[in-house]
């Protein structure tokens, strides 16, 4: 009543030749993003640096108090991080020093048993 036919599908696309890839990688570009923050800042150390504070115009320095205010943001943030991992370490060498000392106990407990059976024999 039914039969099975196969499915019409197309074949898969060959893949490209070696010649193709090249002539593909001629037309491609790489676009490099450029670092704002970075000559941003060195920007704003250089007009800090040639600069008396008198001549820094306001703007300036709101730069240069937006730059510091996230410095210090990060510097925060770090040092939550590292309280955080100090915790963690510290509560793992307290679980560790727990296991190593159950395991000491029980390494003695089966030498005191191996001395008892040796010395019934």
């Amino acid at each position: 009543m039914f039969r099975k036919t196969k499915p019409k599908i197309e074949p898969p696309p060959t893949a490209p030749s070696v010649e193709e890839m090249f002539e593909d990688m001629k037309t491609f570009e790489i676009n490099q993003p450029t670092n704002s923050n970075a000559t941003d800042n060195s920007d704003l150390e250089e007009a800090l640096l040639t600069e008396t504070s008198e001549n820094l115009t306001l703007a300036t320095w709101w730069k240069v108090f937006d730059v510091y205010e996230r410095k210090v943001e990060r510097l925060a943030a770090s040092e939550e991080d590292l309280e955080h991992y100090r915790i963690q370490l510290q509560e793992c060498r307290d679980k560790l020093e727990k296991n190593a000392n159950t395991l000491c106990e029980g390494i003695k407990k089966q030498q005191a048993m191996a001395k008892e059976a040796l010395n019934v024999n």
